[in-house]
């Protein structure tokens, strides 16, 4: 009698000879398209199908290489390795041969024509959720053949169907508001069975979700922001990708995602990556331990996964005319992958901006350790990571704005956070913000106090970084508090789908307060953008004194008076202290108030408010 498991090894080994047995067949080559003028040669092919395995492949085009042809453990999967050399041509004509035939494949190669839009602090960032922002194409609302097809604005956790095209009809809106640069959380198709709105599960690295689009919308996108010379950021999530990913479904080989024997949480320690005294266990799960059930964890030190990650990224930027790279989860994936991945984009955009989520609430030492040429050379490498999202700077202000004033609570965490910018190579470059599709709305966190969300907008737009707001925050969006998930932080936008009864797109559709909060936003993007001071001047700041906080933005040319008073009590500012910024200028105007100020030694601060004085000679 045949026992089971021997049965079961007998119909593996049976059907494994159906399938060698079938004729190869390609289904798809990846990356579908490359350009002949890149500085990077070397190209490597990913060849899907039936066998493909099976193939004799060969050129005929005249100063392209075929360098390697690699087999993987999956016999449907084959790797082709070409250095391009000095072709520059517009085809590559592949040939694959299998049982005495032949079949002439032409693969496309495109002339690019790059351009520069470097991110800049002069930059106001603006982030929105695809699915919950702008509804502007309904047909795409519900797409039968999706393991998720349908839309219901009702559910918190389901799709709602914003999409690309409603994101482009309110670029009037966003220009208006004073954003330069729109960042988009994942746009590339999540085709998971529950779930899928959020768009960090993604299933094919070279694919827009239909629900929202497609590749040439969001081509149209991104340029349509170039027209109004403003930016495009792109959401990337190189650590994990989701459960039905179109790999995942027909296993390449073992070595693929990073496997455990049971399934294994990462511990979401990115303390592990610089403490000395970590355990190799300890340091291993964080980096391959998978973030979720649903998102398997990507194997970056395989080589040729390393490599088909890489050049998706760039065919993205190239394609789309990507600005920035906003990088998810940033301390989960291998460090020495990241430090490559970086580098082989600046070797074709050396300026290439790019901030990593590095959500460790430990010290500033854990974000700057992930950053290029940080200043204690902390790092094992000279990471090429731009910037860090400041997590660190926004749990400061946040405290600084609710936190009764203390040595070392109140407005002191901001002076403290400020004081360790010497590990960044460069602070003026981090990512900040006072909230995220990950965070209560900010309006929530002020516990809807109208004065400090002024002051917390303020003190995010004058100090140092590059600015971000997450979408809704500009007419006081709110959350419950507690909140019983994530989707209760990413509600669709007032007006934004055909049956909405209010727009608060539209003036006549916000109340008063809306209208004031949305033109205060305006106002100083367009006063950051417009002064030297906050793009590349210095900071100097003074040490709290109470309730108050004070600090400068300088250039040789120019300078900006930022007070804070946290208080409820009127507060009669020491200037005195302050001469060496002070000194030459007479008096200033507050554009935080529209008032002038007559006399700067005589400059009282009025309760829970902030003043952004322009100083003048």
């Amino acid at each position: 009698m045949v026992k089971p498991a021997h049965l079961l090894l007998i119909c593996l080994s049976f059907f494994s000879q159906i399938s060698l047995a079938q004729k190869p067949e390609i289904k798809r080559i990846d990356p579908q398209f490359w350009w002949h003028n890149l500085e990077t040669r070397e190209l490597q092919l990913l060849i899907y199908g039936t066998n493909t395995a099976q193939f004799e492949v060969s050129l005929t085009t005249p100063g392209v290489k075929i360098t390697q042809v690699k087999k993987l453990e999956n016999p449907n999967y084959l790797l082709v390795y070409l250095n391009l050399a000095n072709y520059h041509g517009n085809q590559l004509l592949l040939n694959f041969k299998a049982a005495g035939k032949t079949k002439t494949i032409t693969y496309k190669l495109e002339t690019l024509k790059k351009e520069s839009h470097q991110i800049d602090p002069s930059d106001f960032v603006y982030l929105a959720f695809p699915d919950r922002f702008s509804n502007g194409d309904t047909k795409n609302d519900a797409i039968k053949t999706m393991r998720e097809p349908w839309c219901s604005r009702d559910s918190v956790g389901g799709r709602h169907g914003g999409d690309i095209q409603g994101i482009i009809n309110k670029l009037d809106y966003l220009q208006d508001l004073g954003v330069s640069c729109l960042w988009l959380n994942p746009t590339l198709i999540n085709n998971q069975p529950a779930y899928s709105y959020h768009g960090y599960a993604l299933t094919d690295h070279y694919l827009t979700d239909p629900r929202l689009g497609s590749n040439d919308l969001y081509k149209k996108l991104g340029s349509e922001l170039h027209k109004r010379s403003m930016k495009l950021m792109m959401d990337l999530v190189p650590n994990h990708i989701g459960s039905k990913h179109w790999m995942m479904l027909d296993m390449p080989d073992a070595s693929f995602v990073n496997q455990w024997p049971t399934f294994t949480r990462t511990n979401y320690r990115a303390t592990t990556h610089l403490d000395p005294y970590a355990s190799d266990y300890d340091k291993k799960r964080m980096v391959d331990g998978w973030f979720d059930n649903q998102m398997p964890d990507v194997n970056q030190r395989n080589p040729w996964v390393a490599t088909y990650l890489m050049q998706s990224y760039l065919w993205w930027i190239n394609y789309a005319g990507i600005d920035a790279f906003r990088i998810d989860t940033y301390s989960y994936n291998d460090y020495e992958f990241m430090d490559k991945c970086m580098a082989y984009i600046h070797t074709e955009y050396p300026d290439f901006y790019s901030t990593g989520e590095i959500w460790e609430q430990s010290s500033v030492l854990n974000m700057a350790y992930f950053t290029q040429n940080n200043g204690y050379k902390l790092s094992p490498k000279s990471s090429h990571l731009t910037s860090a999202k400041d997590f660190h700077l926004f749990w400061s202000i946040m405290d600084g704005l609710n936190q009764q004033a203390e040595w070392d609570k109140g407005l002191a965490k901001i002076y403290y956070t400020l004081c360790q910018d010497g590990l960044y190579e460069n602070p003026n470059l981090n990512l900040t913000f006072i909230d995220n599709h990950d965070l209560n709305r900010f309006f929530t966190e002020v516990k809807e106090d109208f004065a400090k969300w002024k002051m917390g907008i303020g003190l995010l737009m004058t100090l140092r970084g590059v600015p971000s707001i997450y979408y809704g925050t500009e007419i006081l969006l709110t959350n419950p508090i507690p909140r019983k998930n994530d989707g209760q932080i990413r509600q669709d936008f007032p007006g934004a789908w055909p049956n909405d009864t209010l727009n608060k797109f539209t003036p006549t559709g916000r109340t008063a307060q809306e209208n004031e909060a949305f033109n205060y936003i305006k106002k100083l993007a367009q006063l950051r953008k417009n002064n030297a001071a906050f793009k590349n001047g210095k900071l100097m700041q003074f040490t709290p004194e109470g309730n108050a906080y004070v600090y400068f933005r300088y250039t040789d040319q120019t300078c900006f008076m930022i007070a804070v008073n946290s208080g409820s009590s009127l507060v009669k500012l020491d200037t005195n202290r302050m001469e060496e910024r002070l000194k030459g200028y007479k008096n200033g105007y507050n554009h935080a108030s529209d008032q002038p100020i007559q006399n700067l030694a005589e400059i009282e601060l009025a309760p829970k408010s902030i003043s952004i004085i322009e100083l003048l000679k």
